[in-house]
């Protein structure tokens, strides 16, 4: 062996340790390389994938429930609100005997054992057996440990003021929504819902929720506030259920409403029903018959003839119209008054309510220019008011008018109108001569009660010209006055003005009038000269006095005399007008007081004191204040009584004890 080959001998290894060295290096890189490569897929092409198994394994999605909203009134009382309630369910695969189970849970549920029974036997994981348990309730289910059977908590409404307001307000089905009044009207903006987060999870799937991120709590939706005010709709409830039960009536409403605005400060009906417990009434009862039920107005329709007359100048208030001594022919019908009259002014026939001068004036007016007045008022259409379930009354066409219709027409009868349109073509007299559209709502509240919406007011559309309105207050005012036939309408301090109307009830049966059936109607607003207020009542059926004058006309007077005060409005009447009374009999105030009599003073600094009773202590402490006087109150809850009593004067400043209770 030569000394090259040796040297060739010697390079070997060195070789074979070189290329192994790069075929590892080699490997190595490929292996680096389909790692990245894989990692980048991973990444980049397979992220959402993984993402998505990795959020599956360490996360769960929450539902957060998000409850119905509160409604309150004017003031800030709630009418309605969400309380958490505790529901009933079983676990169709947890519960080992469902014989007994269902024998032990009848007096909770309410049921027929084999009916529970029978659900108790479905194999489901979730099976609801009574919503709505009483804490009682709760507990007595608690006590049982019962195998597969258990409570969750769910959100129910409650409505404090039970009765009142009950057919404004509505109520919810079980399903959380909204069936009638407000609450189906606004169903969209209160309904509850869910609110859906997510959470991290253990191995064991149960929610870890750490210290910077609280579990997030029940949420409340929306809120609303009414127009409506409570305590003005408790007064118009009372006065309106004394007048019925008076008159043995079938039923009855009363709408209260600002005549600036038309808010509608208070809607009351009769029968009325518990929204707490609205399925154990019937449905005919949830029916506001405000917005829902037509009748014939009667005689209160004329002021919109005289409103028709005045403003077309078809007549004046002063000229003369001969009302054939009760008793005249138009066709074949024969139109008679209930008082025979012979001469009578145009204002007179307002007064007195005089069928066969109403129905010479319209004839006078012609058929065209009445129905346009009418429609211009709104009869025949819906006034749009913020409520379910209105209906339009009705106003035939111009086109089927026969003769007679003028004639009748002109008295209230042949057209029906609803309680509402009837309140709100009054405050267009009251106004000045302009129509708006009721509203119910006033505001949107957030869930910590502040306002995130107002609904605004409308400059609404004119009907009559200003001094036509104006004539047409006077003439109203003579209605109350001695000799008219609202007289039982007129209020001690305040000028008032009004209509009275008594109609048949026409027989659902026959279409004829009925013999024995009436509705009672008086329409009117104060303080006459400024007017503040407006307030329609209907009495349906009562007996065996039928008169609006006598029916109706005492229910304005004792809501307007509570009314008034309470929203700080001070007498307008001068101290001549006013019954003896409320008059200063004296010039000595000792003497006065005396005699128990009310002092009333000119004097710039004197307030008239409001009706704070059935208010809770900020709402009265804000009402009082706002008359400018200081406030004293005793106990805890709502007002019970107060000194001096509402309706009595006080110098400004001057301090008024409230008295408190709890009410249950």
């Amino acid at each position: 062996m030569g000394v090259e080959e040796q040297r060739t001998e010697k390079k070997r290894p060195g070789f074979r340790f070189w290329f192994s060295c790069r075929l590892l290096q080699g490997f190595g890189l490929l292996l680096c390389a389909a790692i990245l490569g894989r990692s980048l897929y991973l990444q980049v092409v397979d992220h959402a994938k993984w993402k998505e198994m990795h959020i599956g394994q360490a996360q769960s999605v929450v539902d957060i429930p998000v409850y119905r909203g509160k409604i309150v009134d004017r003031r800030g009382l709630d009418l309605a609100l969400s309380l958490k309630s505790p529901s009933l369910f079983a676990d169709g695969a947890l519960v080992q005997d469902p014989k007994t189970t269902a024998a032990r849970l009848v007096p909770i549920v309410g049921e027929a054992a084999d009916k529970i029974e029978q659900k108790l036997r479905q194999n489901k994981r979730f099976i609801r057996l009574r919503r709505g348990l009483s804490m009682e309730e709760a507990q007595q289910v608690a006590g049982l440990k019962l195998p597969g059977i258990g409570m969750t908590s769910e959100w129910r409404r409650f409505y404090p003021f039970r009765h009142s307001g009950g057919h404004v307000i509505g109520f919810v089905g079980v399903d959380g929504v909204g069936l009638e009044g407000v609450e189906k009207a606004y169903d969209g903006l209160l309904r509850q819902s869910v609110r859906s987060t997510t959470a991290l999870r253990d191995g064991g799937r149960r929610k870890i929720w750490l210290r910077e991120t609280p579990p997030p709590l029940p949420q409340e939706r929306y809120g609303l506030q009414l127009a409506l005010d409570g305590y003005l709709q408790s007064v118009s409830e009372e006065a309106l259920q004394k007048a019925i039960e008076q008159h043995q009536a079938a039923a009855g409403q009363a709408i209260l409403m600002d005549a600036q605005t038309f808010e509608v400060l208070a809607l009351a009906v009769w029968p009325g029903f518990d929204p707490n417990h609205y399925s154990s009434h019937q449905p005919a009862e949830w029916r506001n018959r405000a917005i829902a039920d037509a009748f014939e107005p009667g005689s209160s329709f004329k002021t919109f003839l005289m409103a028709a007359v005045l403003d077309a100048k078809s007549a004046k208030p002063e000229d003369r119209i001969f009302c054939e001594n009760g008793r005249i022919q138009v066709a074949t019908h024969t139109i008679r008054d209930v008082h025979p009259h012979g001469w009578l002014t145009v204002a007179e026939v307002l007064k007195v309510s005089s069928n066969i001068g109403a129905l010479k004036l319209a004839d006078a007016l012609g058929a065209e220019r009445f129905y346009r007045y009418l429609d211009q008022f709104g009869f025949g259409k819906k006034t749009g008011v913020d409520l379910p379930g209105e209906i339009s009354g009705t106003l035939r066409p111009l086109a089927s008018w026969r003769p007679i219709d003028l004639a009748v027409t002109a008295f209230g009868q042949g057209v029906t109108v609803t309680g509402l349109q009837l309140a709100s073509a009054v405050a267009a007299i009251a106004n000045g001569g302009l129509m708006k559209t009721p509203r119910v709502a006033k505001a949107v509240l957030d869930a910590e009660g502040r306002v995130v919406k107002v609904f605004g007011h409308e400059e609404g559309r004119r009907v009559l010209s200003a001094a036509t309105a104006a004539k047409l207050r006077e003439l109203m005012r003579g209605v109350v006055e001695p000799g008219g036939t609202g007289t039982r309408a007129a209020l001690a301090q305040y000028t008032t003005a009004g209509k009275t109307g008594t109609a048949q009830v026409v027989e659902p049966g026959t279409r004829r009038y009925s013999l024995d059936k009436y509705t009672s109607v008086f329409v009117g607003f104060a303080p006459a000269t400024h007017p503040r207020l407006v307030l329609a009542v209907v009495i349906h059926e009562p007996r065996p006095e039928h008169y609006g004058g006598v029916v109706a006309a005492p229910v304005f007077r004792d809501v307007m005399e509570k009314a008034l005060p309470y929203l700080g409005v001070l007498p307008d009447k001068k101290l001549e007008d006013q019954p003896p009374t409320v008059r200063m009999v004296s010039a000595s105030p000792e003497e006065a007081t005396a005699e128990g009599v009310p002092m009333i003073s000119a004097e710039d600094d004197t307030v008239m004191i409001p009706d704070v009773r059935g208010l809770s202590l900020k709402a009265a402490v804000a009402v009082l204040k706002d008359s400018g006087l200081s406030v004293l109150p005793q106990g805890r809850g709502r007002v019970v009584r107060q000194h001096p009593g509402a309706g009595t004067s006080a110098r400004k400043g001057a301090a008024v004890t409230i008295e408190l209770e709890e009410v249950l």
